[in-house]
């Protein structure tokens, strides 16, 4: 299984996950987040970067894990999903990886209502297994159109 040429790692909830480094824009200190009324639950709110409106996502609220309060280590990894650009919440940011020969494996099947599982692989790197982000199935198809109804 051939897959990124290098994974930026991070954590969420105590566990160690990566995503193709090609797809982050940058990874920035948290933002003061503004809610936004009636907004769907994978929402936290927006942000404004540099004059551009910026919908965030809380990944520990995605995956289901308890949020920790927010510490110096916290940030927000921006990142391109579709045609809208986005903020992942993660409690800290790992190291670059460069996954050899061999060691990105399909992930295991997982069962869930809500869809296809977002994770691409699993990395098993310098004795550790790191789940691979499949940004393109973080959000569902529905997530997406309100995503890009936003920034329209």
């Amino acid at each position: 299984m051939t897959g990124p040429a290098q994974l930026a790692t991070f954590l969420v909830g105590g566990h160690e996950y990566a995503l193709d480094i090609m797809r982050i824009k940058e990874i920035i200190v948290p933002l003061g987040i503004t809610p936004v009324p009636r907004a769907p639950a994978f929402l936290e709110g927006v942000i404004e970067l540099r004059g551009a409106i910026i919908p965030v996502v809380d990944l520990r609220k995605r995956f289901d894990v308890p949020a920790p309060a927010p510490s110096r280590a916290t940030k927000y990894i921006i990142v391109a999903i579709d045609r809208s650009i986005v903020g992942l919440v993660v409690d800290a940011v790992g190291e670059v990886v460069r996954p050899a020969a061999g060691e990105l494996r399909p992930p295991p099947p997982l069962v869930s209502s809500d869809g296809p599982s977002p994770f691409a692989a699993v990395c098993r790197h310098g004795g550790r297994l790191i789940m691979v982000l499949d940004l393109d199935r973080v959000l569902t198809s529905r997530e997406k159109l309100t995503l890009s109804g936003m920034s329209a």
